[in-house]
């Protein structure tokens, strides 16, 4: 730009300036997706923890539902329970409903409070609700892959609650614990979905 007469338009510096910013944001962008990308191969190679029940040492004293409303709700009320207990007459066998913690949970999709009222937990990735922010609006019940005791709705606080695997209890989940058939295990592997 001879006699400091200015051009019009972009000057190769401004280009290269523009596209230097354009490549180090570029750049920048790239890596955050591949921490994203890291973080989902690390979410798919996540070991996963749940309860599984073995219907074949169950006796259905109904403990294990007992248990868990007395230590999350205060009372023994099998409707506050996390988990249901269901009964088979025809085959005399019960089988245990609760949360199964999917790796993808599409009750953490569907909640238009993610993070705050449902949560994951970053460490141990159970899958839980925050009961102080949880404003019942049932999304998160109806995208529900499990219909019977995955995620239920406690009428008289107007919130959703499920099973979060007594999510800091010392001793882990009160059912398993208190199980006094051992038909109860917290049960970690890797999954997919």
């Amino acid at each position: 730009m001879a006699g400091g007469k200015k051009s019009e338009g972009t000057t190769r510096r401004d280009f290269l300036s523009g596209t230097g910013t354009a490549l180090i944001l570029g750049v920048a962008s790239k890596l955050a997706g591949c921490a994203g990308d890291e973080s989902n191969v690390e979410e798919k190679n996540r070991v996963v923890s749940r309860i599984e029940h073995d219907s074949s040492l169950c006796g259905g004293c109904s403990v294990c539902t007992l248990m868990c409303s007395l230590y999350h709700e205060g009372a023994t009320i099998v409707a506050l329970s996390r988990n249901e207990l269901v009964r088979d007459p025809f085959e005399s066998s019960y089988q245990m409903n609760v949360c199964r913690q999917c790796l993808s949970p599409s009750c953490y999709e569907a909640c238009p409070e993610k993070d705050s009222a449902l949560c994951v937990d970053k460490v141990t990735g159970v899958k839980y609700i925050n009961s102080e922010i949880c404003t019942g609006c049932g999304e998160c019940i109806s995208a529900c892959p499990q219909k019977t005791a995955g995620i239920m709705l406690n009428t008289e606080k107007e919130i959703a609650f499920k099973c979060d695997l007594c999510r800091g209890r010392d001793n882990g989940p009160i059912c398993v614990e208190y199980c006094a058939q051992n038909a109860l295990a917290v049960v970690r592997d890797k999954r997919e979905g």
